[in-house]
């Protein structure tokens, strides 16, 4: 059984990608190859995961205007011509999209050479990307019963979003050891803070700006991005210079540019999450019940989908959700220490997050490629 999977630009589209691809391997001994963008996240987090790997020049589906939006569209085409020449060399016998723009060519190279595909839709909102290829696509699945609507009926299936075998392996953990691998202690809270593998600029320069306040209630475990983590750095230390008289703050404070291997250690240590509302880091938030302060990427000319996926959030009530234009040091202090300060609260939220989480979504589509494959 051949299996071309496609999905990238950031890890959110990657590791369910990846996860799919594990199971599938597990589950039906399949052969896999991944297609991805020569400039995405994935040349370097798909090799590192050990499956082969080709690359194509891929044109973004920006949802702003910019001068590389004119650029990418001529990139579009040479995309789809390389990306057929890597679905007529591989023969699959099904493909799998995680979403990305790079998933566009793929999936449009897998079903003119006649192969079924499976397409995955990760926010509660159909993206750019999975609306073009939606009329192509054998089977849909979605993340969200919020979707379903989005997508034609009969060829769609709710499954939940792939989560990772190492985050699957976290849940339940016990937070105090992975606590003290970041160097906390195990009496004190512990805030995660990431803006995703491409960090979020804003974001880091509020919680960055509101460190004095922070040290004095919880941890911080602050995932920067490594676009942004020079900066972050040395705003960070200009703060941690001011408290200068309780030297003991200091180690309450722990910065990276980027997690990979350790993100799950990370999520089990922590007590909250602030960060975007991307469908791969709530997916991750719900598996592991974190309750989370939500800040959803602002919205382009197509709008925020990480706005409508943390509204869902609070509506369940997993989250509280602040816009980022409202983002400054005060209101983050007046949305997160009232739950700091309430255990049972928080309680609350990490049961309703968990109730959102579907831990069996990796070995349901690959049940449902593996048949596609087959023939079924």
């Amino acid at each position: 059984m051949r299996i071309l999977i496609s999905g990238g630009g950031t890890g959110g589209h990657i590791y369910p990608a990846l996860a799919v691809a594990r199971e599938l391997q597990a589950r039906y001994d399949a052969d896999i190859l991944y297609l991805g963008d020569a400039n995405g996240l994935e040349t370097k987090i798909v090799p590192a995961a050990g499956l082969p790997m080709v690359t194509i020049t891929a044109g973004k589906l920006r949802r702003y205007l910019s001068r590389q939006t004119f650029t990418d569209l001529g990139r579009i085409p040479v995309g789809m011509m390389q990306a057929l020449r890597h679905v007529q060399n591989f023969h699959p016998d099904a493909a799998f999209t995680s979403g990305g723009y790079v998933s566009v060519p793929a999936g449009l190279a897998a079903r003119i050479e006649g192969v079924p595909l499976v397409m995955h839709q990760q926010d509660v909102p159909a993206n750019l990307a999975n609306r073009l290829l939606t009329p192509f696509a054998t089977r849909i699945s979605v993340s969200f019963p919020d979707s379903l609507r989005h997508f034609p009926r009969r060829r769609t299936t709710l499954t939940g979003n792939p989560v990772r075998e190492e985050i699957l392996a976290m849940v339940g953990a016990d937070p105090a050891p992975h606590k003290a691998r970041f160097g906390f202690s195990p009496e004190w809270p512990v805030l995660l803070v990431t803006g995703g593998s491409q960090g979020a600029r804003h974001l880091n320069q509020v919680v960055v700006n509101a460190l004095p306040g922070l040290l004095k209630h919880c941890h911080v475990l602050h995932v920067s991005g490594g676009l942004t983590y020079e900066a972050t750095r040395h705003a960070a230390d200009a703060q941690l210079a001011t408290l200068s008289d309780s030297p003991e703050s200091h180690g309450r404070y722990r910065l990276y540019p980027y997690l990979d291997e350790e993100m799950p250690a990370a999520l089990a240590a922590s007590d909250i999450a602030l960060c975007r509302s991307g469908a791969s880091t709530l997916t991750e938030l719900a598996v592991m019940g974190k309750p989370s302060v939500l800040v959803p990427l602002p919205p382009g000319f197509t709008g925020s989908p990480q706005a409508v996926n943390a509204e869902m959030f609070r509506r369940a009530g997993a989250a509280e959700v602040v816009l980022d234009r409202n983002l400054t040091p005060t209101t983050l202090g007046a949305t997160l220490y009232p739950l700091l300060d309430n255990p049972s609260r928080l309680a609350l939220m990490s049961s309703a997050a968990r109730a959102l989480g579907h831990s069996d979504a990796a070995p349901t589509l690959a049940e449902m490629v593996a048949s596609l494959a087959s023939g079924g």
